[in-house]
C-alpha cells in the first residue's frame, strides 16, 4: 500500500480522502492548521501514521511542515 500525505484533513473532502484510504489500509499522513483543528480529527488520527500540524498560509510553517513530513519518512503520494 501507498503512504500518503494529505493536506487540510480534519474536514471536508481532505478527512473523506483520509478516512477511505485508511480503511483501504494505507499509511496516511495527517496535516491540521492548528493543535485544535487536530483535537478535532483525534479518532481519525489514531489510525493515522502521523499527524504534522501548520497552517499553510505561513512561509515559516511550511518550513515546519517540510520538517515534520520529512521526519516521518517518503510520500508515494501527496493530496493537497
Amino acid at each position: 500500500m501507498s503512504r500518503i500525505f494529505i493536506t487540510g484533513s480534519t474536514d471536508g473532502l481532505g478527512l473523506a480522502a483520509a478516512r477511505t484510504l485508511i480503511s483501504e489500509g494505507h499509511e496516511v499522513v495527517l496535516h491540521a492548521r492548528s493543535r485544535e483543528r487536530a483535537a478535532a480529527v483525534s479518532e481519525t488520527s489514531a489510525a493515522a501514521l502521523g499527524l504534522v500540524i501548520g497552517d499553510l498560509a505561513s512561509t515559516e510553517a511550511n518550513r515546519s511542515i517540510a520538517e515534520q513530513v520529512n521526519a516521518i519518512g517518503r510520500m508515494d503520494a501527496v493530496i493537497h
